[in-house]
């Protein structure tokens, strides 16, 4: 008997891409391929020459979701100044692109400048499909609810119970393709992923950086004065033209935020540290009692940087 084979769904092109299949199995060749196809809990790989190839398909599936909720770096979503997501309405943020950071010099492209006159401004657009249409036409960013949107009630809270409890759960949303993707390919999805939710990336690199934000908020919550006796002091410069990573650089106190340049060390100066770095420091620098600050809000000793 022949086996019926049938053309991969939606939700299933997702998840068993090619590109999915290398992270999986970083041998597979993914050129000259006929089709993919789902056989139990196998995936079938049909060549231009009629040859098969069979793969687990739970590997690929994972690898899905692992990509699909990756951590970017820290400075990937900071607007200009090392700015942060920015509140809109909704419980929705505005994620915006690191375009400051991507090289040396960005600062001066049209998406930078763009990011610049429109910082401030998200909040006087009142339509959501307005404000995403604008973050797309000028690639500024996402718009995002990692806590899922809430709505603006219009009852004043005087609503009755049983309203209350018809209103569903809220979800998390981003306004990106690979987000808006999964969201409109979920019951497909979930065939193949049980209980799976939409993320992305954005909304990975959001709660990471959130989390960032509690934790030196309590640290500094616990300096007398709110002034950090143990502090670091970071400064960024983006890769050059032609290098692959910037440079992350660190210098650090125990005689408080406001101390002379004379007071303060170099982190490992010995040590060349990257973008990729950057999380694991500040879990390291709040972890050790240190409170990170951009070397732009300690100007007295932002000098120190200038060699850098």
């Amino acid at each position: 008997m022949t086996l019926q084979l049938h053309p991969l769904n939606s939700g299933q092109s997702l998840v068993y891409s090619r590109t999915n299949i290398r992270r999986a199995f970083p041998d597979f060749d993914d050129t000259d391929i006929a089709g993919l196809y789902r056989d139990a809990d196998q995936l079938l790989v049909v060549r231009n020459d009629g040859t098969q190839q069979s793969f687990p398909a739970k590997p690929v599936a994972d690898a899905f979701k692992d990509f699909t909720s990756r951590l970017p770096n820290f400075f990937a979503y900071l607007g200009p100044d090392y700015r942060g997501p920015s509140i809109w309405r909704n419980n929705c943020y505005v994620v915006l692109k690191g375009w400051h950071y991507q090289r040396q010099g960005m600062a001066h492209t049209f998406n930078a400048i763009a990011q610049r006159r429109w910082a401030d401004k998200f909040s006087i657009i009142q339509d959501e499909n307005t404000l995403i249409s604008l973050l797309d036409q000028f690639d500024l960013g996402y718009l995002a609810s990692p806590d899922g949107k809430v709505m603006q009630r219009t009852d004043f809270g005087l609503g009755s119970d049983l309203d209350r409890e018809e209103e569903p759960e809220p979800e998390p949303f981003c306004s990106c393709g690979s987000f808006r993707r999964q969201a409109g390919n979920i019951h497909e999805l979930q065939q193949e992923v049980p209980g799976y939710t939409p993320t992305c990336k954005h909304i990975a690199w959001f709660e990471r950086f959130r989390d960032y934000l509690v934790r030196r908020s309590q640290l500094i919550e616990e300096q007398r004065g709110h002034n950090a006796t143990n502090a670091t002091a970071w400064f960024y410069a983006p890769p050059k033209l032609g290098e692959q990573h910037g440079k992350f650089s660190i210098i650090y106190t125990k005689h408080g935020q406001n101390a002379p340049i004379t007071k303060w060390k170099h982190y490992r100066p010995e040590e060349s540290f990257t973008e990729d770095h950057a999380w694991d420091l500040f879990d390291s620098m709040i972890d050790n009692g240190y409170v990170p600050f951009p070397h732009t809000a300690l100007p007295s000793i932002s000098h120190a940087f200038k060699n850098v």
